[in-house]
C-alpha cells in the first residue's frame, strides 16, 4: 500500500505541474488541452504514466463496457516521489470539483480490482485534478485557486478523502 506521506508527495507534485500548465495556458481551454500539457510535464520530469488506459466496468462480476482512465501512474520511484502501488488520475476543466466527478472516481476504484490487468487490479487510490475554468471579475478579494486536487482511497467499498489542495480546513 502507498503510504500517506508518499501519496501527499505525489499529489503535491501533480498539483505543481498542473498549476504550471494552467498558469502558462490560462483559463478556458478544454480538459484535453490541459491533459496534453500535463503529459509533456510528466515526460520532462521523468514520471512514468499511461494515458487513456481502458478500464472495464462490472456489474455482478459481468463486464458492462469499457471506459478510459485519463491517467494511470504505475509503481515507480523517481526523484520526486515513490509509488508502491499504481494510482489513477481523473481530470476535469470545470468551475469546481463536483460530486459527479467523485462518483465517477468511486465507480472506477470499485471496478479496477475486477479487471484482468495486474496493474489495474492493484489500484485503490485516485486523484481528481481540476483546472478551474472560471472567468473572474477583477476584484482583489476574489482570488480563487487555479487548480484543485483531491486524493481519495477506496477502503471497504467506500472512498475516503486523504488529501486535498487547496486544503479547505
Amino acid at each position: 500500500m502507498n503510504s500517506k506521506k508518499d501519496l501527499v508527495k505525489v499529489t503535491e507534485e501533480i498539483n505543481k505541474l498542473a498549476l504550471a500548465a494552467f498558469q502558462s495556458l490560462g483559463s478556458g481551454f478544454k480538459e484535453e488541452t490541459f491533459q496534453k500539457a500535463l503529459s509533456i510535464s510528466f515526460r520532462k520530469e521523468g514520471i512514468m504514466y499511461l494515458k487513456e488506459t481502458n478500464l472495464e466496468i462490472f456489474y455482478l462480476k459481468e463486464s458492462l463496457g469499457v471506459f478510459r482512465l485519463d491517467f494511470l501512474l504505475p509503481k515507480q520511484k523517481n526523484k520526486k516521489f515513490t509509488l508502491k502501488k499504481p494510482i489513477i488520475i481523473e481530470t476535469k476543466a470545470v468551475s469546481k470539483i463536483s460530486d459527479d466527478a467523485r462518483l465517477q472516481l468511486r465507480n472506477y476504484l470499485t471496478s479496477l480490482p475486477l479487471n484482468q490487468s495486474e496493474v489495474l487490479s492493484e489500484v485503490t487510490e485516485g486523484i481528481i485534478l481540476n483546472w478551474r475554468n472560471n472567468i473572474y471579475i477583477d476584484k482583489e478579494d476574489a482570488i480563487q485557486p487555479e487548480v484543485e486536487v483531491e486524493l481519495w482511497r477506496m477502503k471497504k467499498n467506500k472512498i475516503h478523502l486523504i488529501h486535498q489542495i487547496p486544503d479547505s480546513q
